[in-house]
């Protein structure tokens, strides 16, 4: 687990230190004066971690020295974070959103399995000096000149390969703050800051440093509506330095004012006009690196509306089941992380990026779209006869009964019933009935008797219709054959709705996921009995995760929910009869049931909407 522990801040500057106490990194302490610092175990992150159980890019701290106010948040971690202060423990966990706490006094935070301890450290000595800023150079971005320093292309080749491979804002921030920090000796400090388009007021949206004790930018807001407005990059110093002390570029697209990136240092060296001409050049790329950024965001929402329309139709035609497409996806999430995380050598070679997880959550949530064209009294069936049946079926008893009252034994001969055969008709129909009811070989017996029970005045009116009989010899369940195949065209047609979506090419395999969702390794499953590794992975793992939640995720109106154990016991059987993968099903029992079993982890309904790994 990790820890940060906090205590009350005065009005002077303070540092934060972060010491790992307990874990694979410990003994590392890091003292920030940075006003944002991230932690996680990409190497672009501020504080990294080599916890596999932590994120990539876990969270960060968003905090105001001068003021003493701090916050954090969870950036839609794999395990979330948990806050401990004297009077509360708070878990922020959501797949939906980043999930952010205020902070006051004594903290502890907890992820993955290390700990960290959390201090503020008081600063007198690092009270800002107040400065008026002195441009001393600028570049302007209308015409800017092709470069034929060799240095400066490979720097900008190396930027744009790794810019372009990423599509989350913070890994784009991470990334370009490290080529910069790496690239110009001179630079200790790179942040972003936006500005509030009502209020016309820049706040830094991002912030990082080589030494993690940055006296504060010299840059004023008017500076930084200068570089906006102007869109020039300019150079500043402070004092009567002739060298630069912060380099402001504006970060702009055709389509969007994305803010001011503001590289500077406190060295007495400076930064010169070649740090200048080397910055104005990365910008333009940083800048649309970072609005693709925003369309895939964008995207992503609108899959996400998407979805989330398509599940409340579900939910509504059958509200039994409400909520189990988006436990699944949690479930399915769950496991994914397992199996990224996981040492046995089965899973060594397998590993779940960003965009697998999404493509993968957009799979699980859609799973079972299909069912949306589905006839609404098959997904609802109780009982193994419709109510309206079994009415029809009782009465047929009672017209039956009363008519075999006015014949002669001798008459009819084997043909005649009597009234005691006639109630126990009734009790085997109102038992066999039910859904979780297996005739016996005697309630086989007298159904096969009542299709062969006849009255004189309608001779080709059995008691029991061929159609009555089938459904109640049913052995677990309520649907009949034709019913049952019915429902399971439901994989199929989920395929056809989401092979008409024009995915992106990173989400490309959701239908064909969804499509084997319901196959199994030995051939017995549906629509196209496939077997072994013709499933996909990532279909085997939602498999496992959809028959846990039908089992566990509550009443239904023709089953009763099974306990956790139970379920892991069927899962377990299945795996052994070569239905199901076993490896999956052994680490979704191992690691995934555990968590869901931890009510501190259910974050509610909408947990499963949306992630980021």
């Amino acid at each position: 687990m990790l820890y940060f522990y906090f205590s009350g801040l005065g009005s002077a500057v303070c540092m934060l230190q972060l010491e790992v106490i307990n874990g694979k990194d410990t003994g590392k302490c890091i003292r920030f004066q940075q006003s944002v610092v991230h932690i996680g175990t990409d190497p672009g992150n501020d504080f990294q971690l080599t916890d596999a159980e932590v994120s990539e890019y876990h969270g960060k701290f968003t905090c105001n020295h001068e003021a003493g106010h701090y916050a954090y948040c969870d950036l839609q971690s794999k395990r979330g974070s948990r806050i401990k202060t004297p009077a509360n423990n708070v878990l922020l966990f959501s797949h939906q959103m980043p999930q952010s706490m205020a902070l006051a006094g004594e903290i502890l935070l907890s992820v993955g399995q290390t700990v960290i301890q959390c201090r503020p450290i008081q600063n007198s000595e690092a009270q800002a000096e107040t400065v008026k800023p002195r441009r001393v150079a600028a570049i302007s971005m209308h015409g800017l000149q092709p470069s034929s320093d060799t240095e400066i292309l490979q720097f900008l080749l190396d930027t744009s390969t790794l810019l372009t491979s990423r599509t989350t804002y913070q890994s784009v921030m991470l990334h370009l703050s490290q080529a910069i920090l790496q690239h110009l000796p001179h630079a200790n400090h790179v942040a972003l800051w936006r500005r509030d388009a009502v209020k016309d007021i820049f706040t830094c949206a991002f912030e990082r440093s080589r030494n993690n004790d940055v006296t504060p930018s010299i840059v004023t807001q008017n500076e930084l509506r200068s570089a906006l407005n102007s869109r020039n990059v300019e150079l500043y110093a402070s004092g009567r330095n002739k060298r630069g002390n912060a380099i402001v570029a504006p970060l702009m697209t055709a389509n969007r004012e994305i803010g001011v990136l503001i590289v500077d240092t406190a060295e007495p060296a400076g930064m010169s006009n070649e740090d200048l001409d080397c910055i104005s050049r990365v910008v333009g790329m940083a800048a649309y690196a970072l609005e693709r950024t925003y369309y895939n965001a964008d995207l992503s929402n609108v899959f996400d509306g998407f979805i989330r329309a398509i599940i409340a139709v579900m939910d509504a035609r059958d509200p039994a089941t409400a909520g189990h497409s988006l436990r699944v996806a949690r479930y399915t999430l769950y496991l994914a992380q397992a199996i990224h995380a996981s040492q046995l050598e089965v899973f060594q070679n397998i590993s779940f990026s960003h965009n697998h997880i999404e493509e993968l959550r957009f799979a699980a949530l859609l799973h079972d779209i299909g069912k949306v064209v589905l006839r609404r009294e098959i997904l609802l069936k109780s009982a193994k006869l419709k109510e309206s049946d079994l009415k029809h079926l009782i009465e047929r008893l009672d017209l039956f009964a009363a008519w075999f009252e006015t014949q002669s034994p001798e008459k009819l001969g084997s043909k005649y019933r009597t009234p005691q055969q006639f109630e126990h008709y009734r009790e085997i129909v109102t038992r066999v009935v039910q859904a979780d009811v297996h005739p016996t070989d005697e309630d086989k017996r007298y159904l096969d008797e009542m299709t062969q029970t006849y009255i004189t005045p309608c001779p080709d009116l059995p008691l029991l219709n061929e159609e009555e009989h089938e459904c109640l010899l049913i052995p677990f369940g309520t649907l009949s054959r034709a019913e049952r195949h019915e429902i399971q065209k439901h994989a199929l047609i989920s395929w056809q709705y989401l092979s008409q979506i024009a995915w992106p090419q990173r989400w490309a395999n959701v239908p064909v996921f969804v499509l084997q969702h319901h196959e199994k390794l030995n051939g017995t499953g549906y629509p196209y009995g496939i077997s072994g590794d013709q499933i996909l992975l990532q279909s085997r793992m939602i498999t496992v995760c959809d028959i846990f939640d039908a089992m566990t995720g509550g009443d239904r109106s023709y089953k009763t929910r099974h306990s956790f154990g139970d379920a892991a016991q069927f899962l377990m059987e299945q795996a052994n009869s070569g239905a199901l993968d076993r490896d999956i099903v052994e680490i979704f029992i191992d690691k995934v049931i555990p968590q869901i079993s931890d009510p501190d982890l259910y974050t509610g309904p909408g947990a499963g909407i949306s992630t980021t790994a």
